[in-house]
């Protein structure tokens, strides 16, 4: 494990168990064996530090979902479904980080963590409105704004559940359960039982165009490099199914809290092998192993 990732992990378990305010870098540096100056090397301030673990665990789990996302073989609810089953999944997986982050004693008045969470929220609402145009197309428009808002706080509920209790609730179901929700939600809507409350004036704190501006910048290049691959392997003229299993075992493997390197890259070998996937392969490992 690299030293970053190392901080990054060993400072989410201690501010989850012993509260941001209460966890000093030298409690950290000390955690880890380094000195609080190299700790400082990487991360100019405990709030530069909280803000890069929320950027860490938020690419991790939106990255799980945009790479089902890419399954375009799934049927759009089934792969919605198949989205927030895989985010619940992160969430269960990343206990540690949703524990601090349940918490809610990050740093205050903080004008640079206020505007990650703006973004982050962006991120959220720009993924849910894409799907919803995928499933409904634009008759879903007038209401998307009423649907996202009451999906992510089915969503938020549901997460907070997983965390807080031993529920014993399967993602899988959940991702089937929210989206049975949507769906009866959004017929109510167009078969005039209800009326939407929202809109675009009402919710630009909260427009999509928010997740563009500055972070996650790493997420998008990734995702951008992800997309490439799959592309590419579908358009190999019936020679794909191998190289699918390849790409989809890279993904899964990711998705481990503690992935096997030495099997990531072994896939990133053979998918390299095919020159016509070469420079796809070769860009999404530089952006997975850098």
């Amino acid at each position: 494990m690299n030293k970053r990732k190392a901080i990054l992990e060993t400072a989410v378990e201690l501010f989850g168990e012993h509260g941001y305010a209460q966890t000093s870098m030298q409690q950290i540096a000390d955690s880890i064996g380094i000195s609080k100056g190299s700790l400082y090397s990487f991360f100019q301030s405990k709030e530069d530090l909280i803000i890069s673990i929320y950027e860490h665990y938020q690419q991790l789990v939106f990255e799980r979902a945009y790479v089902v996302g890419l399954d375009g073989n799934l049927p759009d609810d089934v792969r919605l479904a198949k989205q927030f089953q895989v985010q619940f999944e992160g969430i269960l997986e990343y206990k540690s980080y949703m524990k601090m982050h349940m918490r809610g004693d990050t740093a205050k008045n903080s004008d640079k963590l206020a505007a990650m969470e703006h973004r982050m929220r962006g991120r959220l609402f720009s993924w849910l409105e894409h799907n919803l145009l995928q499933m409904y197309g634009a008759k879903i428009l007038p209401y998307k704004w009423d649907l996202m808002w009451m999906t992510q706080s089915i969503y938020s509920s549901y997460m907070m559940l997983l965390i807080s209790t031993e529920s014993g609730l399967q993602p899988s179901k959940l991702g089937d359960h929210i989206v049975r929700q949507i769906s009866i939600l959004a017929q109510d809507f167009f078969n005039g039982n209800s009326t939407p409350l929202l809109d675009d004036e009402i919710m630009q704190p909260f427009s999509v165009n928010m997740d563009r501006q500055g972070a996650f910048i790493s997420f998008e290049k990734r995702e951008a490099a992800w997309k490439m691959l799959y592309s590419a392997i579908h358009s190999l003229n019936g020679d794909s199914d191998d190289f699918l299993k390849m790409a989809d075992r890279i993904s899964e493997e990711c998705r481990k809290s503690k992935p096997d390197e030495l099997i990531i890259k072994g896939m990133f070998r053979l998918l390299a092998d095919k020159e016509e996937l070469r420079q796809a392969a070769i860009e999404l490992e530089d952006e997975l192993l850098p």
